[in-house]
């Protein structure tokens, strides 16, 4: 794959494309916030917010300008899109980041339909409205057909300058934002003369273990002249290890890893340029690593129980000292962003815009046993043993310890016109243009020393050398093309229809199996041979031939809204979304002999309803919609490892609503409120989706005051309904692995304080010491993945601006 970089880059150098600029200005009259920004989502902001600003935790409606830089996507005013939309401010982001805060975290805090932070590196089961999110990076995709759940650890928070939000279907970004878009803008300069910032902090448990310290430092260095400007961010941080409520330091994650004990590295940069009073050339690059160095591992119990035996050794769920693992777990991305934009093409009055990206993501997670047991069973019966003692005896010596280790690489080309007429004296929008993209994957599993894993207990993972296949190595092609008209009908009415083309090519590799392979070397070890021998067995791992698919979709949306008072503004909304499936990943598990075709692997096409309210009535703003989502078909997986598309229809609905409203001058409240169901027929009868797909009844709520001089403070709590309707509804389902949530509220304290020279931020999360577990940790995977939440934590940071 390394072979496609100096491709890539050549590729864009060539790359035109668009920026999105945003900028907050309030008219006194009717308290409405105007930030000029394009709903492509995409690229770097027009100012660079001052670091002293206090929060705005208004609901104040956003506009946005006919005149902003949009590209691929609707070019309407946000506030009179027909769907919900949020922007999160840089300052609301600065109050949020304080210590060893994840995105994630702040994400889950700030919109309100969106699932809650995993406490670990992943963002696995993370949706909204029950619906995958895809996340973008100054609108370079971080969500493809094939993702590692690391989206929302690619740049440090404070980099951050604003966060774009669009909740629900979508048919104008094409395959894979049935949920909705999240796209994380990261900082630029646009003005005259050199910006300088300098950022330190420090992070620690609430006994103030030496073990939980961590630190972040910072530096920024910037400089805009009349007609160009550049800027750098980089950012250096530790991150100690993870204590729950009791002071106990917590057992890694050895399913998906997490952030203790490690070191990260992110940097941003930005270059622009106005070649003239219309055209603009910028190019965005960010390059993110964190590796994790740590010599705690999880507690397998004696001799291995805990992994050979779950059902008679409940983990400890406590981390063990001791651990050497020759290779730890990182993350790795970076990422390009070339744009060019011209807001009167060729004289026309026409805005061109064409966007070239390329991203690279690497990842490896922590070793882990892996057991073959049921899938050698099958062999065995297959030949003639049936004894039931013996057969268990046989399948627990299948087991092994793997590390796996992916890269993904993504590059593409969208452009885009703009073009402002009139139709029957209607003002009229169009936006049409196309966009191209290609992702290559693969993973591989690196086999561990089974005897040195054994002998230390589970702590000593070194490589022996051998490979498994994580899937096939893939190719996926993607094209799309649309046109989008907004029409304002009359000044409080407006209405926007769209359609969207777009086709999904795939192609697959030859490749083994995981699975034969193991079978393969687990048949014929010294510990088997004999006895597989007497059976006549002589097993030979088989290939899956190399496939492709090919399929296409149309896609349309159509939506209103309209000003009911100066006040109130109704919204409705009809979109389509579409959902490629993870190819790679779908096909890990499966054995010799199975075909790759469009038939066995279809993407699913979601139907999205909105409805909504939103107003501003004196100091106080609020906003409520309801939504329905719908699906007919699902990929499911059968016991004889083949894949088929089946007619399953999925239905998800739920209602979200936010508030605030301004006390007096100084106090400021607010919070929100997410509730989310759904189910899938399964034979007839509906079943309740679990968790891992819905977010459960989610709310949250703040107090603020705010100082003269500038500073505040802000008190807030972030609560999770318990719910056990998905686990007892799919005991129909022998396939079901839902797991009952147990509901929980962590409250935490934060805010800023200015000094005379420089800022002061400060945070306590988890204030009480809850002990509880988060809703990943509580749904996915087994017993060694019930692992207690962080408890009372401290942050405390200092940011100067000369």
């Amino acid at each position: 794959m390394k072979s496609h970089h100096q491709v890539a880059l050549s590729v864009l150098t060539l790359c035109i494309s668009q920026q999105l600029y945003a900028q907050t200005n309030i008219n006194e009259a009717n308290a409405v916030s105007d930030v000029q920004a394009s709903t492509e989502l995409t690229s770097n902001s027009a100012a660079n917010s001052s670091s002293d600003e206090t929060p705005n935790v208004t609901l104040d409606t956003i506009n946005v300008t006919a005149k902003a830089r949009t590209g691929t996507a609707l070019a309407q005013k946000i506030s009179e899109m027909p769907a919900v939309t949020q922007v999160i401010t840089e300052s609301e982001i600065q109050m949020q980041a304080t210590g060893n805060r994840t995105t994630g975290d702040i994400l889950a805090q700030l919109i309100p339909s969106l699932g809650t932070s995993s406490g670990s590196t992943s963002n696995y089961g993370t949706t909204m409205h029950g619906r995958p999110v895809q996340f973008l990076l100054n609108g370079v995709p971080l969500s493809g057909s094939r993702s590692l759940s690391r989206e929302l650890n690619s740049i440090d928070t404070s980099q951050l300058e604003r966060v774009e939000v669009l909740s629900g279907a979508t048919s104008i970004y094409g395959a894979g934002a049935s949920g909705g878009l999240i796209n994380l803008v990261t900082k630029s300069l646009v003005g005259y003369g050199p910006i300088r910032q300098t950022r330190v902090g420090v992070s620690s448990s609430r006994d103030f273990d030496s073990d939980s310290f961590g630190y972040i430092v910072g530096q920024t260095l910037g400089y805009g002249g009349e007609r160009a400007y550049g800027r750098l961010d980089v950012d250096y941080e530790t991150k100690g290890g993870k204590f729950d409520s009791k002071g106990d330091r917590v057992s890694p994650d050895v399913n998906q890893t997490d952030q203790q004990d490690t070191e990260s590295l992110s940097v941003n940069g930005s270059l622009g340029v106005e070649l003239t009073d219309t055209q603009r050339l910028d190019l965005a690059a960010t390059y993110y690593k964190d590796k994790q160095d740590t010599d705690y591992g999880p507690d397998y119990g004696d001799n291995l129980q805990v992994l050979l035996k779950p059902e008679d050794a409940p983990p400890s769920l406590k981390a063990v000292d001791g651990a050497n693992v020759e290779n730890q777990p990182y993350t790795e991305k970076s990422s390009v962003n070339l744009n060019y934009s011209d807001d009167d093409f060729a004289g026309s009055g026409s805005s061109l815009s064409v966007t070239g990206y390329y991203r690279n993501e690497k990842g490896r997670f922590y070793p882990s046993g892996k057991t073959a047991g049921d899938q050698a069973a099958e062999v065995w019966q297959a030949n003639g043993l049936t004894d039931e003692i013996a057969l268990k005896k046989l399948k627990s010596a299948a087991t092994f310890v793997t590390q796996s280790e992916a890269e993904i690489e993504v590059m593409g080309l969208r452009a885009a016109m703009q073009t402002e007429t009139e139709i029957a004296g209607k003002n009229t929008l169009f936006s049409y243009g196309v966009d191209v993209e290609r992702e290559n994957s693969e993973q591989t599993y690196y086999g561990q020393d089974l005897n040195t894993f054994i002998a230390s207990n589970g702590l000593t993972a070194q490589t022996n050398g051998l490979t498994y296949s994580g899937g096939p190595d893939t190719t996926i092609d993607k094209w799309g093309a649309f046109v989008n008209a907004d029409v304002d009908l009359t000044d409080k009415w407006h209405t926007s229809a769209g359609v969207r083309y777009q086709k999904l090519k795939s192609e697959t590799d030859t490749f083994t199996p995981i699975y034969e392979q193991l079978l393969e070397e687990y048949f014929n070890s010294a510990a088997i041979s004999g006895t597989s021998a007497a059976y006549g067995i002589d097993y030979q791992a088989g290939d899956v031939e190399k496939g492709n698919t090919d399929h296409d979709k149309v896609l349309f949306n159509l939506g209103t809204s309209y000003q009911i008072t100066p006040k109130d503004q109704l919204f409705a909304n009809f979109s389509q979304g579409l959902d490629t499936a993870d190819i790679q990943r779908a096909l890990r598990d499966v054995r010799a002999g199975f075909v790759v075709n469009s038939d066995n692997v279809q993407p699913i096409a979601t139907n999205n309803y909105e409805f909504g309210w939103q107003g501003k009535h004196g100091d106080t703003a609020a906003r409520l919609s309801g939504f329905y989502n719908e699906s007919d078909k699902t990929v499911r997986f059968t016991n004889d490892y083949t894949v088929e598309v089946v007619d399953t229809d999925e239905r998800v609905y739920g209602v979200e609503g936010s508030f605030s409203h301004d006390i007096n001058e100084q106090w400021q409240v607010g919070g929100s409120v997410a509730y989310t169901r759904g189910q899938y027929d399964k034979d007839g009868d509906w079943l309740e989706l679990d968790a891992v797909r819905l977010t459960p009844l989610k709310g949250t709520a703040f107090a603020q005051y705010n100082f003269d001089e500038g500073s505040n403070v802000r008190l807030q709590a972030l609560a999770i309904g318990g719910d056990d309707k998905a686990f007892k509804d799919q005991q129909k389902d022998p396939d079901s692995s839902a797991l009952p949530v147990t509901g929980y509220m962590t409250l935490d304290v934060l805010g800023q304080v200015k000094m005379p020279v420089g800022r002061v931020d400060y945070g306590v999360y988890n204030l009480l010491n809850k002990d509880y577990l988060t809703v990943y940790h509580q749904t996915t995977y087994g017993d060694l993945n019930r692992l207690p939440a962080s408890g009372t934590t401290y942050g405390l940071s200092y940011t100067v601006d000369y």
